[in-house]
């Protein structure tokens, strides 16, 4: 996975993002400008506009850039990109406390991913693990299967903490001696 940040990518509501998904326009040779601006053009306020391509949009990063626009690009393969779009000079809403009545409570240090939509978690998750060593706990709606190939290379693993009736927590081990 490749991370080509423009700016960090902000913590953000997941009801807030509008997905919209060019790879199928881009394999068939349409032109995707026009429904990637209609829907920049149409993005309320305080929203994050996800964009997947099957490459960096360099271009048009540049484009909405001048338009105000901050942006996160990630790559997860040579062909599959992720690209968050938001005014620059509006931060996006931010993540909606859940009410303690209804949902357990999140143990301090404990990072919640539940409510973001794919592939926000796994990339959250692949930040942190390139970012420190530390071992560290997320909780998640269910067990991350794809997250065990994906921590390989790094010498992590996963465990389980926690079966929660709200998902499941998981420890992101520190890495592992060279074996």
């Amino acid at each position: 996975m490749t991370s080509l940040d423009d700016s960090p990518l902000p913590d953000f509501d997941p009801t807030a993002v509008v997905d919209l998904d060019v790879r199928a326009d881009i394999a068939a040779g349409r032109e995707p400008l026009p429904a990637i601006m209609r829907s920049v053009q149409e993005l309320p306020p305080g929203s994050v506009l996800h964009l997947r391509a099957p490459f960096r949009p360099t271009p048009l990063l540049q484009r909405l850039a001048q338009l105000g626009f901050a942006s996160h690009a990630t790559a997860f393969a040579d062909d599959d990109w992720s690209t968050w779009f938001w005014r620059a000079d509006a931060a996006p809403v931010a993540p909606r406390a859940t009410s303690t009545a209804t949902t357990p409570s999140v143990p301090a240090g404990v990072l919640d991913l539940r409510l973001l939509p794919p592939p926000e978690p796994l990339l959250r998750i692949l930040e942190l693990v390139e970012a420190s060593d530390a071992p560290f706990d997320v909780l998640l709606p269910f067990y991350p299967e794809p997250l065990v190939a994906l921590l390989e290379p790094a010498r992590r693993r996963i465990s389980i903490v926690e079966h929660r009736p709200d998902g499941v927590q998981v420890r992101i081990e520190a890495p592992t001696g060279e074996g």
